[in-house]
C-alpha cells in the first residue's frame, strides 16, 4: 500500500501587533517615477467654496425673497375647515399647530424647518453644479 505524502506547504507566520506596527513605521524610499507627489492642503477647496456659496445663496433667497410670498399664501389659505368649523374646534385635539416648531426669534419668522429646507436646496444645487463640472471635465 502506497502512502501519499502531503505536500509541504509553507507555514503562515503569525503576525503580531508589534510586527504590524513595525511594518507600518518602515519608511520606504522609492524612485521619483513611482512615488506620488505630495499634495499641499489648502484651507478651502473648490468643493467647499461651491457648496458653501450655494448654501448661502439659497438661504438668502429663501429668507429675503421667497419667505414673504410663502407666508402670504399660507395666511390666505387659513386653517383646515370641516362643516364650517376648524378641525381643532370640531374636536380633533391633534389638529392644533405645533408652536414649538414655528417659534423663532427671527423678525420675519424664518424657522428651523425653513432653514433645513433651504439648506437642503442649497446642497442639491451645489452638488449638481459640481457634478456637471466633473462631467464637463470628463468630456475633455
Amino acid at each position: 500500500m502506497a502512502c501519499i505524502a502531503s505536500p509541504n506547504l509553507p507555514l503562515r507566520s503569525q503576525t503580531t501587533f508589534r510586527s504590524k506596527v513595525q511594518k507600518s513605521l518602515t519608511v520606504r524610499r522609492c524612485s521619483s517615477l513611482n512615488c506620488p507627489r505630495r499634495r499641499s492642503k489648502t484651507a478651502f477647496s473648490d468643493v467647499q467654496l461651491t457648496i458653501s456659496g450655494c448654501n448661502a445663496l439659497a438661504l438668502a433667497l429663501g429668507r429675503f425673497v421667497f419667505l414673504p410670498a410663502i407666508r402670504e399664501k399660507t395666511a390666505s389659505q387659513g386653517p383646515g375647515v370641516q362643516n364650517g368649523e376648524s378641525h381643532f374646534t370640531a374636536g380633533d385635539a391633534r389638529a392644533e399647530e405645533a408652536a414649538s416648531v414655528f417659534a423663532t426669534n427671527d423678525p420675519a419668522g424664518f424657522t428651523i424647518v425653513d432653514l433645513l429646507m433651504w439648506g437642503s436646496i442649497g446642497h442639491a444645487i451645489g452638488y449638481s453644479a459640481l457634478a456637471s463640472q466633473s462631467f464637463v471635465e470628463l468630456l475633455k
